[in-house]
């Protein structure tokens, strides 16, 4: 019964190397594969940094741009006003051009009615001829 139990013993022996051998190979499969997958997730962080910054940058981008765009508004917003003041200026001058206008066309007439030739001019070389 010793032999029996030494050579189901030696049995089990040889399986369980076997099968450890197996476990060995499946964890150095596994050793590999963690790397691999540490490998990857670094590779990964480090792009994911760099679409971080690049995401930083553009919202800095925006920020600056939206600054700038409310500034521009603000001096669009300042020249409407100034273009429609100048409007309202040029259409007082305008307004008061054309009384001007008429008033001296008015002036013109009452003048020209009133201003009849009381005298012949004569130009002084021909007064002493004459």
């Amino acid at each position: 019964m010793t032999i029996r139990l030494i050579l189901r013993l030696r049995r089990q022996l040889a399986e369980a190397r076997k099968e450890n051998a197996h476990l060995e190979r499946d964890l150095r499969s596994l050793d590999g594969e963690i790397a691999d997958v540490r490998y990857a997730n670094t590779q990964l962080r480090q792009e994911a940094e760099v679409a971080l910054a690049r995401q930083v940058a553009a919202m800095e981008t925006i920020d600056r741009l939206t600054a700038e765009r409310q500034r521009l508004l603000a001096k669009l917003e300042q020249a409407v006003d100034w273009a429609t003041e100048v409007g309202r200026v040029n259409a007082c001058i305008d307004q008061q051009n054309r009384h001007l206008t008429a008033d001296n066309e008015r002036l013109r007439r009452e003048l020209a009615a009133r201003t009849q030739p009381i005298a012949r001019v004569i130009p002084l070389q021909k007064r002493g001829a004459a």
